[in-house]
Formats: C-alpha cells, sequence, structure tokens
C-alpha cells in the first residue's frame, strides 16, 4: 500500500511539472509571438493597441454603413422615404437587420477570407464590430442564434461561420447563444439565384429546436451577409411559428440595394 502511494505521488509530480513546462512554453510563445500584431486584413504589423485588430490604413478604407440606414434591411440610405427600394418591394417577418458594414470592398474581402480563407480569426474582428453597432442602435435581444448549415456543409467548410460570429457577439454582448435553428435539407447555393428564387430555394430547409427556451423570448439571428433578406426571412418565419416574441437580425454585412433604374 505505501509503494502505491508512492507511485501516485511520483505520478502527481510529473504532472505539475509537467504542466508547469507547459505553461512555460505557452508564456514564451506569447511573448515570442504574440497575439493580434498584425493588421487582419493586410497582414501589417500593428505600431498601436486598435480597438479593432486593423492597421490604421484598412481602418480607414473599411465601408461602414454610417447612422443613415434603411429601417429595414440597414443598408446605407439616403433617400427621405424610411425603407430602400430593396425593402419596400419585400415583406419581410423580422423586425429588422443592422450591419456594422457594406459587402464591397475591404469588408468583402475580410468575409470572404473569413468563409473560404478559412482564416476563422476574422471572426472576433467581425464580431467586436457587429457588438459595437449592436449597442450603438440600442438593441434588446435576450437570446443569440445563428444561421445553421446542414452536417455535410459543414464539414465541407470545416465550420459554420455564422456560429463563429455568434460566439464572439454573444460573449461581448454576454447573451447566450442557442442552437435553436436545424437546416435538415440541402439547398442550392444562393450566390447565383435571383431574390425570388433565394427565398423558394430555402422554403422547407429549418426547423426550430429548444422551443420551451425560445417561446416568448426576443432573437438575435446572426449570420455573415444580408443581400436579399431571403435567410433572414425564412429563419425568422421559422422561429415565430414557434412562439417567439420578435426576430432582430445582425449581419457582419449588408449588400447595397440595386440602384434606381
Amino acid at each position: 500500500m505505501k509503494r502505491h502511494g508512492k507511485r501516485d505521488g511520483e505520478g502527481a509530480l510529473r504532472s505539475r511539472i509537467a504542466g508547469a513546462f507547459g505553461r512555460l512554453g505557452r508564456a514564451f510563445g506569447r511573448a515570442v509571438y504574440p497575439p493580434d500584431v498584425t493588421c487582419d486584413l493586410c497582414g501589417a504589423e500593428l505600431v498601436a493597441d486598435t480597438r479593432y485588430n486593423l492597421c490604421a490604413r484598412c481602418l480607414s478604407e473599411m465601408p461602414f454603413t454610417g447612422e443613415r440606414v434603411c429601417l429595414c434591411c440597414g443598408a446605407p440610405h439616403t433617400d427621405e422615404a424610411d425603407y430602400c427600394l430593396r425593402c419596400q418591394r419585400t415583406d419581410s417577418v423580422f423586425r429588422h437587420n443592422r450591419s456594422p458594414l457594406v459587402y464591397e470592398g475591404a469588408a468583402k474581402q475580410l468575409i470572404l477570407d473569413l468563409k473560404f480563407g478559412k482564416k476563422k480569426y476574422i471572426a472576433k474582428l467581425l464580431g467586436a464590430m457587429m457588438s459595437d453597432d449592436y449597442l450603438s442602435r440600442g438593441g434588446d435581444s435576450e437570446i443569440i442564434v445563428f444561421v445553421p448549415m446542414t452536417a455535410k456543409e459543414k464539414s465541407a467548410r470545416g465550420f459554420n461561420q455564422a456560429e463563429l460570429l455568434a460566439r464572439e457577439v454573444g460573449a461581448r454582448l454576454e447573451l447566450p447563444v442557442l442552437p435553436a435553428l436545424e437546416k435538415i435539407k440541402e439547398s442550392l447555393p444562393q450566390k447565383e439565384l435571383s431574390a425570388k428564387e433565394r427565398a423558394e430555394n430555402l422554403k422547407g430547409c429549418f426547423s426550430a429546436a429548444y422551443g420551451e427556451y425560445i417561446k416568448g423570448r426576443k432573437i438575435l439571428l446572426v449570420d455573415d451577409v444580408f443581400t436579399t433578406g431571403a435567410t433572414a426571412n425564412e429563419c425568422a418565419s421559422v422561429l415565430l411559428k414557434n412562439k417567439v416574441k420578435e426576430v432582430c437580425v445582425l449581419t457582419a454585412a449588408v449588400a447595397k440595394p440595386a440602384e434606381k433604374s
């Protein structure tokens, strides 16, 4: 029995030593290769602390939506009307979408790098921008839900970018993130489809989960890009059928509506 106790003590000592060396190695790694020292977009060295992990030049080129936006989709809006032409022609069941960025230029490149360049660290930057935009516009949601992927879609990409963004936003806003939507049917890629085709493409693709937790609650639906609103509308419809109080949408970027003809 004494010999067994001795072996246990030696094992615990080895574990403590290994843990100490592990912590030392991680500390050394952080000292030699500290996080957040280069711009997430261009890779230039950051010479000063910034709220967003961007150099001054890239930050100045970032297409922020600004204060004056369409009351529905959140795209920059200069007309006297409250709603852009896209939203005037569309029935939306969600309350509104808000986005810190316009889906063009440097912002578009960031999102493409996240989705297709597998640069998952960009979710931290976009999540910070999304959280700041949400707070600046007086959001009052209670639970965050992200737009889901099928298992096949998630396996092909390796991750769900909407979920990464939702986790970042949830941590900053101190709101729970719940996988209360499931994608139960494959859909065609939305990129080449018209607005009407996008809506039809997503019919019946989503179902709700955690109904007892979301009932009567204000939901913040998170996705990467708001284009025509088809995805947001279909997901919001499913959530509202499951008795949520309202659905607001938060995306990293919003596509500008087509110009007047």
